[in-house]
């Protein structure tokens, strides 16, 4: 979902896919302001989760297909840790953020915290699990303390499945597996209304068709990406489609057609996308921008929700009030973006190394 910086085999950036994983992180971001505006100003958001699945199946396929399966240069267990470790300093991050806030609000409101539910519930997140049983403040939310957790549980257990199965997982696997989650998924949608099934309220399996849906079609879009990928995209053509695929967050269709909608930009819309805007050339003024957008998401998507708590708290804390519409959407989500560049470069980029360095080092005296 979160690869930032991965090349293609001409050592060129994947720029536009890292664009537009910034784009759709900073919609999701708008989408949260909801409670606190009064109105939605990215109603289909929702559907970034869908984008990121189709994303990281992608790129993860360009990033360790060839040395799990052909070369058997890396084992699972070895896959896992990487991910792991890419996944995991972010996501505990944003854990510890979102219990300073929801300790916050329970002292705002008043109310007390139910000991042994908190306590449970921290110790399952702590290991990217769902909190079965919710805490008194938010029961039954399986995801309790920083909501978007339950895309990054998803796109984990994803990932491990992956890795252990890889050698097995043929393209007539992978086919079939396309075919009975889109199945799911269009059953689960058209029932529902739109492709907005999250497994927030103890409805853990909803998030699943979306998760092998989008994840198996990235990972066979890269294996046929040299078939299916356009050439020759020109500059126009690739921002008009990051344009595009940006405003298929924000914009909604009238109700009646939400779920037929939903169903064509995961099914159709983003995978062409992510198809265009991986050979596309970003060379220009451009490039900086989306590059840095890219860098940031995973930062961005992991710490926004708690960080929007704690900077509206701390707003009316000091006496201001309710923030008005304009001040969160031209202060507060710029900071939010802000610090979400600085925690990537000054504790998430760090860890990793250091995390990695450990890795390395053990896996020398092993062999030694």
């Amino acid at each position: 979902m979160h690869q930032a910086k991965k090349m293609t085999s001409n050592n060129r950036r994947l720029v536009g896919l890292d664009g537009i994983r910034g784009l759709a992180a900073i919609c999701v971001a708008v989408h949260h302001t909801e409670g606190f505006v009064g109105f939605d100003a990215a109603p289909a958001a929702y559907l970034a989760v869908d984008l990121f699945f189709c994303l990281s199946g992608f790129v993860i396929g360009h990033a360790y297909e060839r040395k799990l399966i052909q070369e058997s240069s890396l084992s699972a267990n070895d896959f896992a840790i990487k991910r792991l470790i890419r996944l995991y300093p972010l996501y505990l991050l944003g854990l510890l953020l979102g219990v300073l806030a929801y300790a916050g609000m329970s002292l705002s409101r008043n109310q007390q915290m139910d000991p042994m539910l908190f306590a449970t519930s921290l110790i399952a997140s702590m290991f990217f699990l769902p909190a079965i049983g919710g805490t008194s403040l938010k029961a039954p939310n399986l995801f309790p303390f920083n909501g978007p957790s339950w895309s990054l549980f998803l796109e984990i257990v994803i990932n491990l499945a992956y890795g252990y199965t890889a050698r097995l997982l043929s393209n007539g696997v992978l086919a079939v597996i396309l075919l009975a989650s889109w199945v799911w998924l269009a059953a689960q949608t058209l029932a529902h209304g739109s492709a907005d099934l999250i497994p927030l309220d103890g409805a853990l399996l909803s998030g699943f068709p979306r998760v092998l849906f989008s994840f198996s079609l990235g990972i066979l879009m890269y294996r046929y990406r040299q078939r299916l990928s356009p050439s020759g995209i020109g500059k126009a053509a690739a921002v008009t489609t990051i344009v595009v695929a940006t405003a298929l967050l924000v914009f909604q269709a009238p109700a009646a057609l939400v779920g037929i909608k939903d169903l064509i930009v995961i099914t159709a819309l983003f995978p062409l996308a992510v198809l265009v805007l991986y050979t596309a050339n970003f060379d220009g003024v451009l490039r900086q921008p989306l590059l840095i957008a890219g860098e940031a998401s995973y930062a961005l998507y992991a710490i926004h929700v708690p960080l929007l708590g704690l900077l509206l708290g701390a707003w009316k804390a000091a006496g201001l009030g309710q923030p008005p519409a304009w001040a969160i959407f031209a202060i507060v989500l710029p900071l939010i973006v802000v610090l979400a560049i600085v925690v990537t470069r000054l504790y998430d980029e760090p860890v990793r190394k250091a995390l990695s360095a450990g890795k390395a080092m053990r896996l020398r005296w092993r062999r030694s």
